[in-house]
């Protein structure tokens, strides 16, 4: 006896065969779609990838009966047309974007994966969005209480580590979050029992959070269970449900090497095929329908225009300036910040932050009170806002995560990495997520996030606690690369990226400027040049020259970061010894990069030398050079020896830039033949 003439034997029949239609149509039109989509591949009017959900259908449509859109947001992964659906997505547009046509909901820019509309947000990086989905539940529980989050995952994701990351910090938080686990038992090619150990459901109870497992084959039954686990999990508890279920097309389109066999078996038993072939007239009526909106949708798209690339900026905008001039981003003897240490102004910054945003929140690891922080930048702040000043476990990848969906969901956030030389273990959630939400999202989102990397040599702390990785990041749209140096006002600055920026900002911070003061006179011989801000740069290069009005310099100089103090005695001795004039160039905007500034200078002088305390190989410097090449006749580089950093003083300062490597390579240029 089949499931549609069990409803007239158990329970409410109306109401439940009400239910039962509403499931079968739902699942009847994510069916029709998703087919039309193989057919239009199949018939070379579609390119890339998609990947269908045929055969697990009943997963969502038992779901998002229980789902309210205007308020429960989804984070979902490459297979995501039948979750997109089932929260109400439009139908027509969806198939836009995937054609590339007018009218897309990411303006063609997301494709089959990566979708958005209104909370729904779906992407191709297996786990990717699940310490996204964390921090956007975190947020909604302040704002929305008895709001949800589900968080879509595939079996597959099993094996990436930032789960267990992010599970830690679920259980720990108690966030209102339901994870769906569609367990289809198969990878793009791989029988998911050879590549996972253990038992699924333990994995998940070893956290503290509850799971369940069931088949996801019958839709009431499952409708009827899943209404409870979301009512439960509005109530303030995460929740696991593992559905075991079964793909019946192929991973993406043709990749498929299972055996006819075990998939006219998987067949048999699917509820939409077993209906028709039981001329069940609800699910006939359901499929002709739903065939006939595809086929509707698709000829109205026939014509349709293609969505051009539209001129759209990579990065949002700023409600207004950051900074009106690059005077504003000095400290002068007189100013409040001039004899505070800059690990104390950086507190500061982060104090008013807390202050003036009740849903900004500050995460890191070992940053609450008694100890504050690796670098006592934290000291006080756990004390006076213990619930959004958050110490993390070591968990680089799901604290970033965590931070990018508190800002994906409308709220601001600072993610510290204790050491920046740990930023790698975050690079996925910052290139690929953070610095892309705002344009693949069809500029619709920002993501309002500060990564704080305390950088840099000079300490003695070895080869993977002293590095300056910023240049690995530079070149990442979507992303801005900020770095402080001594001479910057360290508390403007951070406020500008945490309180003013709408924009993911990687904030470098050498280690070595913690204990130090701010610069506040201009470097012996100098005066400071003020300089408008002109957008996009955001964040304008601070102007010194020691030429007198009417004189030209001989050569331009361009530093940042930690380096000034160094780059500045080499200039002095310079002065004295071969009488040279400078326009000194000290970068705010590493990425991106904005020539305009320099290109003046450059221009006048037409000898150029860069100093950086990373490799000088594929770095700043090399942008830096390359982006004036038509001005810059005369050009050298300065930068770390190409070699892990020595945990040696001695030798850490031998491979690291000095003085002495400056004043050589301004003398090699100055004595350089055109």
């Amino acid at each position: 006896m089949n499931v549609h003439t069990n409803l007239a034997i158990n329970g409410d029949a109306p109401a439940l065969q009400a239910v039962d239609a509403r499931m079968i149509a739902l699942i009847a039109r994510i069916r029709s779609f998703e087919k039309k989509l193989l057919d239009l591949f199949a018939e070379g009017k579609l390119s890339g990838t998609t990947h269908t959900c045929i055969g697990q259908e009943v997963c969502a449509a038992s779901l998002y009966a229980h789902v309210d859109p205007e308020r429960d947001a989804v984070f979902t992964n490459h297979r995501c047309h039948g979750h997109f659906l089932a929260y109400g997505g439009p139908m027509k547009a969806l198939m836009a974007e995937i054609m590339g046509k007018e009218g897309g909901v990411c303006l063609g820019r997301g494709g089959s994966q990566h979708l958005f509309y209104k909370r729904f947000f779906s992407q191709g990086i297996q786990g990717g969005s699940l310490p996204i989905a964390a921090g956007y539940a975190w947020l909604l529980r302040r704002r929305e209480p008895g709001a949800i989050v589900i968080a879509h995952i595939g079996d597959g994701t099993l094996g990436e580590g930032v789960l267990y990351e992010t599970l830690n910090l679920i259980s720990l938080l108690n966030l209102p979050l339901l994870i769906v686990l569609e367990n289809n038992g198969v990878a793009q090619s791989t029988d998911t029992a050879t590549t996972t150990a253990g038992d699924i459901a333990a994995r998940f109870s070893a956290f503290g959070i509850e799971v369940d497992r069931r088949s996801a084959y019958e839709p009431i039954p499952l409708w009827e269970h899943l209404g409870k686990v979301v009512a439960g999990v509005r109530k303030g508890r995460p929740f696991v449900q593992v559905l075991d279920t079964y793909r019946l097309m192929a991973h993406s389109k043709g990749d498929d090497v299972r055996s006819k066999v075990d998939l006219d078996r998987a067949w048999s038993r699917d509820h939409l095929s077993q209906r028709i072939a039981a001329a069940d007239p609800v699910a006939i009526a359901a499929s002709e329908r739903a065939e006939a909106e595809v086929e509707l949708a698709l000829a109205e798209l026939e014509d349709a225009p293609t969505q051009s690339l539209v001129d759209d900026a990579v990065h949002a905008a700023p409600s207004r300036a950051l900074f009106e001039s690059s005077a504003d981003l000095i400290v002068t003897q007189d100013h409040p910040a001039a004899k505070v240490r800059i690990a104390e102004l950086l507190n500061r910054s982060l104090r008013v932050a807390l202050q003036k945003d009740a849903d900004f929140v500050f995460l890191g690891e070992d940053i609450a009170d008694p100890y504050g922080g690796a670098f006592k930048v934290s000291k006080g702040l756990s004390s006076d806002f213990s619930e959004r000043v958050i110490s993390t476990p070591i968990s680089e990848a799901a604290l970033v995560g965590f931070a990018n969906g508190v800002a994906l969901a409308g709220g601001r956030s600072v993610a510290e990495i204790m050491f920046g030389d740990f930023v790698t273990l975050a690079t996925d959630q910052i290139v690929n997520q953070a610095a892309k939400a705002h344009h693949m999202y069809g500029s619709a989102v920002s993501v309002a996030t500060t990564i704080r990397v305390p950088s840099g040599g000079y300490r003695g702390y070895g080869p993977t606690h002293s590095q300056s990785l910023e240049r690995m990041f530079c070149g990442t749209p979507g992303l801005k690369v900020i770095a402080l140096s001594r001479r910057h006002e360290a508390e403007r600055l951070l406020s500008a990226a945490t309180l003013g920026d709408p924009n993911p900002v990687l904030f470098v911070e050498n280690k070595s400027l913690y204990p130090l003061m701010p610069a506040t006179e201009a470097p012996l011989g100098f005066r400071f040049v003020p300089r408008p801000s002109d957008a996009p740069d955001d964040y304008p290069a601070l102007h010194y020259t020691s030429a007198m009005p009417g004189s030209i310099a001989q050569a331009t100089v361009v530093t940042y970061g930690g380096l000034t103090d160094i780059v500045e005695e080499a200039m002095g001795q310079l002065m004295v010894e071969d009488e040279l004039d400078f326009d000194y160039m000290i970068l705010t905007q590493l990425y991106p990069f904005r020539p305009a500034a320099l290109r003046d200078s450059v221009a006048r002088t037409g000898r150029l030398v860069t100093i950086e305390e990373g490799p000088a190989a594929y770095g700043i410097g090399a942008e830096v050079i390359a982006s004036l090449s038509t001005v810059a006749a005369k050009v050298a580089r300065v930068g770390a020896a190409e070699i892990p950093i020595p945990n040696s003083r001695a030798q850490e300062r031998t491979m690291l830039p000095s003085v002495a490597a400056v004043v050589a390579a301004v003398r090699r240029v100055m004595q350089a033949k055109s």
